[in-house]
């Protein structure tokens, strides 16, 4: 591996590793998504553990390394605290997490306001 590679290995929660891949220190973690996406195994529920939970798009792939999130335009070389030194035959191993899309929100209706009830009480 050159002096400007890293090696990285993708960790599913199901346990299954990925990779490891090359990818350049210049390459920012949506590559890393999208090598992710092309090299997920196809296949139906029930035929492997990565099977049945590919993911429709990048926007659902979330990876952690080091125990933070890593935004989509972060690139591997602004991580050095973690990757080492570049050209060693360490190989970083990134958590992979499935977050599906959140919904469109719908404008919220404003709410009615509920009458106030009012009462009197006697205590005597």
């Amino acid at each position: 591996m050159g002096t400007n590679e890293v090696a990285v290995r993708f960790r599913h929660t199901c346990g299954v590793d990925s990779g490891p891949y090359p990818f350049p220190l210049a390459a920012s973690i949506s590559s890393l998504k999208e090598k992710l996406l092309a090299e997920w195994p196809a296949g139906k529920p029930g035929q492997g553990p990565l099977a049945g939970e590919r993911p429709a798009s990048v926007a659902e792939i979330k990876l952690i390394c080091s125990g933070k999130f890593l935004e989509n335009n972060v690139v591997l070389g602004s991580l050095k605290h973690v990757l080492g030194e570049p050209g060693s035959d360490v190989v970083v191993t990134m958590h992979v997490v499935l977050r599906p899309p959140l919904p469109a929100k719908a404008p919220a209706a404003p709410k009615a306001k509920e009458p106030e009830s009012k009462s009197c009480c006697c205590i005597s």
